[in-house]
């Protein structure tokens, strides 16, 4: 294995795997899907069907909404995510000293996830919808001073998702609905490389001599002023399906299923390097490291299956409840494959385990333009243990405390607003690099999340 495919699992660990700061459904997967539902915690998102977002929730939904509507939402996330080193370390074979840097850094941060949504009937047992969301994605960043940088600096993730639904109605109880998403998945990651270890690792093997080294000033591992860069960058295309059933059993209660299908990207991008200049004058031209290269992996992104319950006791409250299942554990691991001949692939242990998300709510109709709303919800993540948990995504559980107001305008223009706090404990990290020359991060995560959606609801009459 040469030093390079040992020094960039941490570096590549997650072409998937970079949301670590979010509000989320579970692992890295975003639930901020429609600004009605912020309100109740997304508490029976498959069988409310109150507006567009249905589209994303339950396509089934789409043959309740009567009039061709538009639904255009925005979510603000704002995490503060301070970490506190408690005795980040070197590689045993160079030591097992600590790492010199920042040991307090919040990688946090505020970030803004879209929605789009437009649904139509095409005639009265058929709807058409389309959704374009953002179902899996932010960014961190904690610095090139921190302890942990060899492992992450910085990570960024987007996946747009373009949803064209249709719906059907069966009788006057059960509709049911479904569609293909086409999703593009964009991703960056950034780390440093520590060049002592990439030089000492290569004397190690005999390939250098201890000389070499030391006259390039690079026999301390550790050493940030001899830091160098890398840089991974990729994308990917690839399609999946949804579909959903509505079942009315009657005038009062609905019921929703709705279920998602899993989806593997195969992510191709590049790898760039920033080599500090004393190691790549030891390398030379005879040690081909540190080369700009193409890089692959693949991310196999969960299926899911949500159960929904909306009951309406009288004329003024809806109840609400529901339980989704995220099948997480399609995630292993993660490869990553270079464009390079003499490099081996390099992998990262993930073991991710299904999880669960419960939520409970109510709506309050106080008149007929002003609905009140509230709920609460236990949002399990998957990260299986604290040596597995990754300073790219720490990974937490999440208890939701949510309130939000609709309002109906006039009969054609209305508007959502939640807000919910996200209550987090902390959490540790005991995390050792699979790479020969890596660290081990210990500390402890401690999370603040707030979230705040607005929507506006159009009925085309």
């Amino acid at each position: 294995m040469n030093m390079r495919a040992r020094l960039l699992p941490a570096i590549a660990m997650s072409a998937v795997a970079l949301h670590s700061q979010s509000a989320n459904a579970g692992g890295f997967a975003l639930i901020e899907q429609g600004g009605s539902g912020m309100g109740n915690a997304y508490a029976g998102a498959a069988a409310v069907s109150s507006d567009a977002s249905t589209v994303w929730f339950n396509p089934a939904g789409m043959l309740e909404l009567t009039d061709p509507q538009l639904a255009v939402a925005g979510h603000v996330i704002s995490v503060e995510n301070e970490y506190s080193d408690r005795g980040t370390t070197l590689n045993p074979a160079f030591g097992l000293g600590p790492v010199p840097g920042v040991t307090e850094t919040d990688p946090g941060g505020n970030s803004l996830i879209p929605n789009f949504y437009y649904v139509r009937s095409l005639r009265d047992d058929l709807a058409f919808g389309l959704g374009v969301s953002v179902p899996y994605g932010n960014s961190t960043d904690y610095g090139r001073d921190w302890v942990g940088r060899y492992q992450a600096v910085e990570s960024a993730v987007s996946v747009l998702d373009i949803n064209p639904s249709l719906a059907y109605r069966v009788n006057d109880q059960l509709s049911i609905g479904g569609g293909i998403s086409v999703q593009v998945f964009e991703a960056t990651l950034g780390s440093a490389v520590d060049s002592s270890v990439t030089c000492l690792g290569l004397y190690s093997r005999g390939t250098l001599p201890l000389a070499a080294c030391a006259n390039a000033g690079l026999t301390t591992p550790g050493t940030r002023d001899t830091d160098g860069y890398a840089e991974i960058t990729g994308d990917s295309v690839e399609a999946t399906f949804n579909f959903g059933v509505l079942y009315k059993p009657s005038e009062m209660t609905k019921l929703g299923f709705a279920y998602r299908h899993s989806i593997d990207h195969k992510l191709e991008g590049d790898a760039d390097f920033t080599t500090n200049e004393s190691l790549a004058a030891v390398l030379g031209s005879q040690i081909p490291l540190f080369q700009d290269v193409s890089a692959t992996a693949e991310a196999n992104l969960p299926s899911s299956a949500m159960f929904s319950v909306a009951h309406r006791v009288n004329d003024k409250i809806e109840l609400l409840a529901d339980a989704t299942f995220m099948a997480w554990s399609s995630l292993e691991e993660l490869r990553i494959k270079f464009d390079n001949p003499v490099q081996p692939d390099t992998f990262n242990t993930l073991a991710y385990e299904d999880v669960w998300r419960v939520a409970a709510g109510v709506n309050y109709q106080h008149t007929d333009q002003l609905t009140l709303r509230a709920g609460v919800a236990i949002d399990q993540d998957p990260v299986p243990s604290v040596q597995l948990r990754t300073p790219r995504i720490p990974g937490e559980d999440r208890r939701w405390l949510a309130f939000g107001v609709g309002y109906q305008v006039n009969e054609n223009i209305g508007f959502d607003v939640g807000y919910s706090h996200v209550f987090v404990d902390e959490v540790p990290i005991d995390n050792t690099s699979e790479s020969d020359g890596g660290t081990t991060i210990r500390g402890v995560y401690d999370a603040n999340i707030n979230l705040i959606s607005a929507q506006f609801n159009y009925k085309f009459k």
